[in-house]
């Protein structure tokens, strides 16, 4: 499989535990809830008092899925660190070079 370790440390992507995929998940449904609201703010606030619905929503829309679809990589490998910050590499994880990675 292509891309199954980071190129960098040889890390597995995937440390396949039970809820690993849904802190990423919840990263990226953070950012992007977020930045949907501020860009939807931002566009009634700018045209205020009579705003342009079809103009915000669609740039609504757009940062939505831009940020969406674009921003997961992001989000995983910012959850992957943090998973590894929290619950360092131990030989369990089946990684050869635990000892190496983890001092």
């Amino acid at each position: 499989m292509r891309g199954e370790r980071c190129v960098g440390c040889g890390l597995r992507w995937e440390r396949n535990h039970e809820g690993f995929m849904l802190g990423a998940m919840a990263i990226s449904f953070i950012t992007t809830g977020g930045l949907l609201l501020l860009t939807m703010g931002i566009g009634v606030i700018v045209t205020y008092p009579d705003v342009a619905l079809v103009p915000v929503l669609a740039s609504t829309i757009g940062v939505t899925l831009l940020v969406g679809v674009g921003g997961y990589p992001i989000s995983y490998t910012l959850w992957q660190a943090i998973d590894l910050y929290l619950r360092p590499i131990s030989e369990d994880d089946g990684e050869e070079q635990a000892r190496g990675v983890a001092n």
